[in-house]
């Protein structure tokens, strides 16, 4: 397999250097020869420390075009079967490649991702799974990386694009990166419009890549905006399934980390393999909860047309 590696990369310049660092250092050499960086209109060092490098390609824009076009940008220059894009802030681990490409040698298989833990070894990425409230979350965030929960290769819905190896061809006909979205989402919906044309995505705890994670001004400055026209796409769509992972490591259906407790896990429903009422109950306090606390913070932030908009969407879905 051919691979293209491609980075959007916004100021930070001493982390984009650590990212290639790490490349040049735990890739094989035959997979350096597509290397692409996406310079969003950086104003620090950025420029010049990737000037300075000639054995990767790089992209200049006069303006932050922002994560998905950046990366749709790096896609279209791409000479691979396989695109793998990673962020600037990532550091890839010796053997990091070689798991992803043995996944997407798999026929239905089109997506892979692998474990990222932070700088401090917890877990940052297992897998993304969809919460009752329709929301992607990332299952076991800031686990220890040696639970055997956070050690199986396994399928979800969606991964994330922190570091993402998608085969170019499913990539093209998925139309790519939603531009629509402004920095988060824009990864889920690539997984679940992949998923909707019959591929499979799947988590690879074999391969490692440090993750600094959000590190890049207004990281979170669409969090709002992009969840609502995630829900709107997708909610009809899409089955929670954040408890059949916790159902299937022995969790029961509620997982509470508690440091207060000898046992780390509080579950409430034991073991058991079927489905309580609990999970209706669940339900309800999922939705009733995301709605209060993203309420509480539309107040604190004064951002009341968009609770306005969202309170006229609850009492219109009510008739």
């Amino acid at each position: 397999m051919k691979v293209s590696i491609i980075i959007p990369a916004f100021n930070n310049a001493a982390l984009t250097k650590k990212c290639l660092e790490a490349i040049k250092k735990n890739t094989p050499e035959k997979h350096l020869d597509d290397v692409i960086v996406v310079d969003n209109a950086s104003t620090d060092d950025t420029a010049k420390y990737l000037k300075s490098l000639g054995w990767i390609k790089v992209i200049s824009n006069k303006n932050n075009l922002g994560f998905s076009r950046a990366n749709n940008q790096g896609a279209r220059e791409a000479k691979g079967d396989v695109l793998i894009f990673l962020n600037n802030d990532t550091e890839v681990r010796k053997g990091w490649l070689e798991p992803l490409l043995r996944v997407l040698s798999e026929k239905e298989t089109a997506i892979a991702a692998p474990k990222l833990i932070f700088p401090n070894g917890r877990v940052q990425h297992a897998g993304i799974v969809i919460s009752n409230d329709y929301i992607p979350r990332h299952i076991y965030y800031n686990e220890s990386p040696d639970e055997p929960f956070v050690n199986k290769k396994r399928e979800f819905q969606a991964v994330t694009a922190a570091c993402m190896a998608i085969k170019k061809d499913v990539f093209d006909k998925a139309g790519g990166f939603g531009e629509e979205y402004l920095n988060g989402m824009e990864d889920i919906d690539l997984c679940l419009k992949a998923g909707k044309l019959g591929h499979k995505v799947f988590y690879c705890p074999e391969s490692i890549v440090v993750h600094h994670e959000s590190v890049s001004a207004g990281r979170f400055k669409a969090v709002n905006r992009n969840e609502e026209i995630f829900l709107q796409k997708w909610k009809s769509e899409i089955a929670p399934d954040e408890e059949r992972y916790y159902y299937e490591d022995g969790f029961g259906w509620f997982y509470i980390k508690s440091k207060n407790l000898k046992n780390k896990y509080l579950i409430s429903s034991g073991r058991a393999a079927g489905k309580p009422f609990g999970f209706k109950v669940m339900r309800f306090f999922y939705l009733t909860l995301h709605r209060i606390t993203l309420g509480t913070k539309l107040v604190l932030t004064l951002d009341f047309k968009t609770l306005t908009t969202k309170i006229r969407k609850v009492r219109d879905a009510k008739g």
